[in-house]
């Protein structure tokens, strides 16, 4: 039912999108300036289009079984990668801790990835004044670990559990799949992912992986 859902409100977002540039760029014919007003409500629209998008893509990813491509994937690389890529509001700091040791895991680089990033979300909109985000990589006996830790409200309760239930959100928009699916890729590794708040505030989640054979 999501992927037929999901195609099914893909493709009017796809005409919308597409409408939208044709009417920026007629808008824009001759070099006229677009008019603030009319240049805000197409943001605004481009706006939702990109948040339904990543809603229908969140829902595929919760639901769709996932193939892994193993290979040896070094988890500072993981670290470096998401410190460039990764687009944080100009309120927010990414800080980036590797580790010397530069552990390395069995890994599909694209699901592992996408898993971090669904955790980075999590913890920049649970600070909508600002704040930092640390991403660390750690080694600790035979697991390797990829920490975001925040400094935001922490999780109700305290419960590290609570998070990662399907649909569990305290936010007004979302759907709370984010913590979900990065768990359910975790494990698809065989690895594990766990929650928990921070002494003086903030929350932590803590993604680990076996090391590479």
């Amino acid at each position: 039912m999501s992927s037929v859902v999901s195609h099914e409100i893909r493709n009017p977002l796809a005409i919308i999108s597409n409408s939208i540039y044709f009417i920026k760029t007629k808008l824009a014919a001759g070099g006229a300036a677009l008019d603030p007003k009319v240049a805000k409500h197409i943001g605004i629209i481009e706006g939702e289009v990109r948040h339904s998008n990543e809603v229908i893509e969140e829902m595929l990813a919760f639901t769709r079984p996932r193939e892994l491509n193993l290979a040896p994937v070094a988890l500072n690389s993981v670290v470096k990668d998401l410190e460039t890529s990764y687009q944080v509001p100009e309120s927010v700091e990414l800080k980036t801790v590797p580790d010397p040791a530069d552990p390395v895991v069995g890994a599909d680089m694209e699901a592992l990835c996408y898993a971090v990033r669904r955790v980075l979300d999590n913890a920049v909109q649970a600070m909508p004044e600002g704040g930092s985000v640390t991403l660390g990589c750690s080694l600790d006996g035979g697991l390797a670990s990829l920490t975001v830790t925040d400094r935001g409200p922490g999780f109700p309760g305290g419960d590290g559990e609570k998070p990662f239930e399907p649909f569990f959100t305290t936010r007004p928009r979302g759907i709370g799949l984010g913590l979900t699916i990065a768990r359910k890729y975790l494990e698809l590794h065989g690895g594990s992912a766990r929650a928990g708040n921070v002494p003086g505030g903030g929350a932590r989640v803590v993604l680990s992986l076996p090391l590479s054979k």
